[in-house]
């Protein structure tokens, strides 16, 4: 399935990125098959998902999902714009790069390789990149107003991905 990407409808980022935000692909899209944790029904729900939205694209800058044997990033939208998420304050969401986790960690840990990938190839650039100091990495549960979101998951865990973060902060 091709998904279609029409830059010309994203909103252009004008402010410099201060956050970044952890999500699950679970949160956003109510198809039933981005539920169904399985690796053959994600990537395929997510873009049904966006087709029923009729959004130009789908809402993360990256998501790290398992290929083969191994996690990789895929971008999704460039980082110069805007993720648009109704529950969180507008004003943060023009400040954060939005990276998902490809499943739904509400029901299960997510896997030692998906977090140091997260830290290794998406979260310490980033730090660099904008002198982001680890304390500004946040979950969408932590900045969401619906107070019943628990995006990336009860079993994905800030401190782990900070800590792993840390151990591989380039210098």
């Amino acid at each position: 399935m091709i998904i279609p990407f029409k830059i010309s409808q994203l909103e252009v980022r004008h402010t410099k990125v201060k956050y970044i935000i952890i999500h699950h692909t679970a949160c956003q899209y109510t198809n039933p098959d981005t539920k169904v944790d399985n690796m053959k029904f994600q990537m395929t729900g997510i873009s049904s998902g966006v087709l029923e939205k009729k959004e130009p694209d789908i809402n993360y800058h990256y998501i790290i999902d398992k290929i083969k044997e191994d996690f990789h990033v895929i971008s999704c939208r460039p980082f110069v714009t805007l993720c648009d998420f109704p529950d969180i304050n507008q004003d943060m969401n023009r400040k954060s790069i939005h990276v998902a986790m490809m499943g739904s960690y509400d029901f299960k840990i997510p896997h030692k390789r998906l977090i140091e990938v997260l830290a290794y190839r998406l979260l310490n650039p980033f730090l660099k990149i904008y002198s982001i100091n680890p304390e500004r990495i946040l979950f969408h549960s932590d900045v969401s107003n619906n107070k019943d979101e628990t995006c990336p998951g009860l079993f994905a865990d800030k401190t782990i991905i900070t800590s792993m973060t840390r151990r591989f902060l380039l210098k």
